[in-house]
C-alpha cells in the first residue's frame, strides 16, 4: 500500500495516533518539569529554614555582644544627662554633696561661661583629681558592683558638678540648644 493510498479511516487513525503520542511525551515532560519545580521548592524552603536558623543565631550573638558591653552612666544625648544606673551611682557615692563642695571652690572660673564651656570643666577635674580615699573606695565599690569602669563613676561626678555650677550660674540645661 501506498502512502497516498491510504484511506480516510487509515488518515484517521494515524493523526489520532500521533496526537496520542504528543499528548503522553507532553504530560511526560510536564511531570518532569512539575517534579523539579517541586524539587527547586524543597530547596528553597530548606535554604529559607537554613537562613531562618541563622537569623536567630546572629540575633542572640548580638543580644550576647550588647549584653557584654560596659553599661554607662551618661547618656550621650546633648546635654549629658545621667542614666537611672548613674542615678544610682551617684547616690552610692554621694555625688551630689560632693558636688556642691566642689563648686564652691571653682564657681568664680565658670562665671561669664557658655554652657558647653561650664560642661567641658567639670569632666575635666572629674578625670584628673585625686579622691580621698573614703570617696576612691565608694567610687571603687560602686563601679564593681554597677559593673562599670572608674571612669564611669568619675562621669558621675562630673555630671553632678555641672549641673550645679549651672544652677549657681543661672543656665539650664536648655542653655546649651542656644
Amino acid at each position: 500500500m501506498e502512502l497516498g493510498s491510504w484511506e480516510p479511516g487509515y488518515w484517521a487513525l494515524a493523526i489520532s495516533v500521533a496526537v496520542l503520542l504528543a499528548v503522553i511525551a507532553a504530560a511526560f515532560k510536564f511531570g518532569n518539569w512539575q517534579g523539579e519545580v517541586n524539587s527547586d521548592r524543597k530547596r528553597f524552603d530548606k535554604l529559607v529554614e537554613e537562613i531562618r536558623k541563622d537569623i536567630k543565631e546572629i540575633r542572640k550573638d548580638i543580644k550576647e555582644i550588647f549584653g557584654r558591653l560596659p553599661l554607662s552612666s551618661t547618656t550621650s544625648e546633648s546635654p549629658v544627662r545621667l542614666t537611672t544606673l548613674g542615678e544610682r551611682i551617684s547616690e552610692n557615692i554621694g555625688a551630689k554633696s560632693w558636688a556642691v563642695k566642689h563648686a564652691k571652690d571653682i564657681i568664680d572660673e565658670t562665671k561669664g561661661m557658655h554652657p558647653l564651656e561650664v560642661q567641658e570643666l567639670p569632666f575635666k577635674i572629674a578625670r584628673e583629681f585625686e579622691p580621698e580615699e573614703s570617696l576612691l573606695k565608694k567610687m571603687r565599690d560602686s563601679a564593681f558592683q554597677e559593673g562599670i569602669n572608674l571612669e564611669g563613676v568619675r562621669n558621675v561626678l562630673a555630671v553632678e558638678l555641672r549641673d550645679c555650677l549651672l544652677n549657681r550660674n543661672n543656665l539650664t540645661k536648655s542653655s546649651f540648644d542656644n
